[in-house]
């Protein structure tokens, strides 16, 4: 009996040990069973965390690239290293020598605008001129820039906004870019920044090629009386562009009936004389006016489209114009302004010497022969065609001056490209200049003007005195 319940104790015992293995056992595998799942989640999540650590890398980077340039900006700087000094107020202020090399501040602004603009030289610097939208533009830029600027550096918080801005300057160096003075006035002090523009290295826009060799040119003409100047620019015509150039046709409106005859001889002898018939006269019974004449020539010509060029019988120009009259126009596109160089009045400006220039020898750009007619219009190259699509000359002005000031808004106001730029080949002729006191106060004005500046130089005209 005892010994049975020995037996039964032991077997209870290794029930017992075995339950509570078991118990151990299970309690064991259930730990390392989450065990492993925690290792797999956290290993899931480094990996997560590994994959979105690239994808940040990666994202950084192209941030980087996009505000720096990424691994361009280096090529990019190595690139521009040979063309970019570094600007200073150093650099903006040295290698003056003369008083000619300073520059000057030829742009002066404050926070109500622009109050005054010089114009490049020492001419016509008036105190005041108005400002155009590009202008307006930039400098309203600069002081936006400038407040952010201030702003963004200001130690001790201080806000600044426009209003604060007292005045301003700017001016170009034609080498490195356009320099800007701001001052801004805080509490008790004022505040100056300092702003560059540099310029960017040269780059190609586009390249073309012209074909133009053989181009007929219709060189109109309106014209009444000045028999003699018409013998002269006759002679012009048959050395440039009968003798050289050989593509230019003659179209002249005559007003009135005296000189008719003469012209017309004179036309006649250089037919017979050159072999020479491209030409037409067109005749306009009427008194005489610019507008109508030029007008009255462009719609003569009937076989197509033609490149015109208005000219007055005073205007002289070489066979290298001619081929810029060509290039500078653009059926459809372009039209060519030039600015043409108006000579003083021979008998002051040779005074010294016993005769008289001839007008070859006078077309000279020198400061003491002339001046750079800015203030003129008239002369101007076009294709037929685009001078109608703008409907030509307001033919309602009369007399002198005017026309081709409102043909040239017309253009500028248009998709037209306008070529307006100095000329060296195109010169105008002095001629004594009546201007008749029954003009309008405009065009009257506008002629004494023109009459007061070609008589000479100011230091010739002291010389006089």
């Amino acid at each position: 009996m005892a010994r049975s319940s020995h037996r039964i104790a032991i077997l209870l015992y290794i029930a017992t040990t075995v339950l509570l293995l078991t118990v151990l056992y299970n309690e064991w595998i259930s730990r390392e069973r989450m065990r492993v799942e925690n290792f797999m989640l956290l290993e899931s999540k480094l990996e997560f965390i590994r994959i979105l650590e690239k994808r940040n890398g990666d994202l950084i980077q192209k941030l980087q690239d996009i505000q720096n340039g990424g691994h361009q900006k280096k090529e990019i700087e190595d690139r521009l290293a040979p063309y970019i000094t570094p600007v200073t107020t150093r650099t903006l202020n040295t290698n003056q020598t003369s008083k000619l090399e300073v520059i000057p501040y030829s742009l002066g602004f404050s926070r109500r605008g622009i109050f005054y603009q010089l114009s490049p030289g020492m001419v016509n610097n008036e105190p005041i001129a108005p400002a155009n939208s590009n202008t307006k533009k930039e400098h309203d830029e600069v002081i936006v820039k400038a407040v952010k600027i201030l702003n963004e550096d200001s130690i001790d918080h201080e806000s600044y906004s426009i209003n604060d801005l007292t005045h301003g300057y700017s001016r170009i160096h034609k080498t490195v870019g356009t320099q800007y003075e701001l001052y801004f006035r805080s509490k008790n002090t004022f505040k100056h920044i300092q702003l560059f523009r540099p310029f960017a290295p040269l780059q190609k826009v586009q390249s073309q090629t012209y074909n133009k060799q053989g181009e007929w040119i219709n060189l109109i003409m309106p014209l009444s009386g000045r028999i003699d100047t018409f013998r002269l620019f006759i002679e012009m015509f048959i050395e440039e562009c009968i003798k050289k150039d050989k593509h230019v046709f003659l179209t002249v409106v005559y007003f009135g009936i005296p000189g008719l005859n003469e012209v017309k001889g004179i036309l006649r002898e250089v037919e017979l004389k050159f072999d020479f018939s491209h030409y037409m006269i067109v005749e306009k019974p009427e008194k005489f006016s610019r507008g109508v004449g030029l007008q009255s020539g462009a719609e003569a010509w009937t076989e197509g489209n033609v490149l015109m060029f208005f000219c007055d019988v005073d205007v002289f120009f070489t066979v290298n114009f001619l081929d810029r009259c060509r290039l500078n126009a653009a059926l459809g596109a372009k039209v060519f302004f030039p600015i043409v160089f108006s000579l003083y009045n021979p008998s002051i400006v040779y005074h010294t010497r016993p005769n008289t220039p001839t007008w070859k020898e006078q077309m000279i750009l020198r400061r003491d022969t002339g001046f750079w007619r800015t203030f003129g219009f008239g002369m101007t190259c076009m294709y037929r065609s685009d001078f109608m699509f703008m409907r030509g000359f307001d033919i309602s002005i009369q007399g002198w001056g005017g026309e081709d000031v409102k043909l040239y808004r017309k253009f500028v106001q248009s998709n037209y490209d306008v070529v307006r730029a100095p000329d060296s080949g195109i010169f105008h002729l002095w001629h004594e200049k009546f201007c008749d006191p029954k003009l309008s106060p405009a065009q009257y004005n506008m002629c004494l003007g023109s009459k007061a500046l070609g008589e000479a130089s100011h230091s010739q005209l002291g010389m006089l005195a």
